[in-house]
């Protein structure tokens, strides 16, 4: 659906705007059309830890030991599949670990509270009764140790869960973990499995998914906020301004009939995003908020992304979600527009990809679905140089090769009042809400 895209700029560049997109606000009249079903069962599921090997199954790679020997064992009762990693002493080192180089998270966000889990056992009586720590460290981008978050226990011959949660810090620091046995002697050796690194303060997620943490394959992360930092009404944006901005208070939504209020409308907590929508003092009260990524253009556009978000809403009348990829040249339709999810709250999750060259709002690609906003969903755009895919809750529901837009965009979070020509009522109120937001690049 087209969108009426305005960004913080002067007063003057703000009203010119308005200007030439008023007709854009009436140009799309999308007309979804049902997802191919062969498409719909390729599944792409978020990466739930920033560490790729976790348990062990096929090999060791990405894992290693400092003063000690790494091996790989089938285990009857191992905690995650079928194979346990070894790890023993060598030659007269009193302490000895297993470290994971490829659970490093480069440029961890300062503020962002990570949890390490891991299960340990004795690798042999003779280490039963020894300390053994999970330790998940804060390092500069040079190797130098910050800070440490550790908790200790002691090895006995069954596994034991750990779980030890920190909070960056610094800026431009890498947070890694492992797994070290002290007061060893030779023969000493434990067992672990199930070794995993999350965003979050190791309570569960709100939303029962985890933020994915870490590079995927052919993406590397430069942007993620699992909503830590509590943020009441009336502080958005200013209390989190490195990482988003917003449609200013006062500005007209796309429709006319809502009004953008972040002030009165988006608040932080308990680990959750939250954008009440309601009507006061006879105005719509809407919200569209902008993430700050690394990297991007002086528009806040890349030239490609993988954007990913967790959501669910109240089925409010009236109101609806347009979260889009916007050209940050503002010229629309030909350079097209990529909107998912967008749907009305009290109906069903559409995305749209308006085409490279567009000629009119109706030239694009449309998929609809059954899922509806009152229950989580994770939506991704995944949006390369001749392609573009949508993914809702893992499945592909939509992927194009032609037309695909081609100049670099920006990320709006966008939500408003629907597009039926009628204001919602005045008791129509409810809440938006996202539990956590990712962002990758291409490799």
């Amino acid at each position: 659906m087209s969108q009426i895209i305005l960004r913080p700029r002067s007063r003057a560049h703000v009203a010119w705007a308005l200007v030439m997109a008023l007709p854009l606000a009436s140009a799309c009249s999308p007309s979804p059309e049902p997802a191919d079903p062969s498409e719909s069962s390729e599944a792409a599921a978020p990466l739930a830890t920033a560490i790729t090997n976790t348990s062990f199954e096929t090999s060791t790679s990405g894992w290693s030991s400092w003063q000690g020997t790494l091996t790989r064992e089938a285990r009857t009762g191992a905690p995650d599949g079928q194979y346990v990693a070894r790890v023993t002493v060598s030659g007269a080192a009193t302490l000895y670990s297993l470290d994971g180089a490829q659970s490093g998270i480069p440029n961890a966000p300062q503020g962002q509270a990570y949890t390490a889990t891991a299960y340990v056992a004795a690798g042999n009586t003779g280490t039963v009764g020894k300390p053994v720590s999970l330790i998940l460290r804060e390092k500069s981008s040079g190797g130098t140790t910050y800070k440490l978050f550790t908790v200790d226990a002691t090895l006995t011959t069954g596994f034991q869960r750990l779980t030890v949660t920190g909070t960056v810090e610094r800026v431009g620091d890498t947070v890694d973990v492992y797994v070290l046995q002290n007061q060893a002697v030779a023969g000493n050796s434990i067992l672990v499995d199930a070794v995993t690194l999350v965003a979050g303060g190791g309570g569960s997620s709100p939303s029962g998914e985890p933020m994915p943490v870490g590079n995927l394959t052919g993406w590397r992360q430069v942007f993620t906020d699992d909503f830590t930092t509590p943020v009441p009404v009336g502080q958005f944006p200013a209390a989190v301004s490195s990482k988003w901005s917003v449609y200013l208070d006062g500005w007209k939504d796309t429709s006319k009939n809502g009004t953008y209020s972040p002030s009165k409308v988006v608040s932080i907590q308990n680990g959750v995003l939250n954008k009440y929508l309601h009507t006061e003092n006879g105005v719509h009260r809407v919200a569209a908020i902008l993430p700050r990524i690394p990297g991007a253009t002086a528009s806040g556009g890349l030239p490609a992304g993988r954007y990913a978000v967790r959501f669910r809403a109240d089925a409010v009348p009236g109101y609806k979600t347009a979260w889009l990829l916007w050209p940050d040249s503002e010229v629309w339709p030909r350079d097209g527009e990529i909107d998912f999810p967008e749907g009305d709250l009290d109906g069903t999750i559409s995305g749209f990809m308006h085409r490279q060259n567009g000629t009119s709002g109706g030239d694009q690609d449309a998929v609809s679905t059954t899922a509806r906003y009152t229950s989580w969903h994770t939506a991704v755009i995944e949006w390369t140089p001749g392609r573009c895919r949508f993914l809702l809750d893992g499945a592909v529901i939509l992927d194009k090769t032609s037309r695909v837009p081609s100049t670099p965009m920006h990320w709006v979070l966008q939500t408003e009042t629907d597009l039926s020509g009628t204001p919602p009522a005045s008791t129509a109120a409810g809440n938006v809400q996202i539990d956590w937001v990712a962002v990758w690049v291409p490799q």
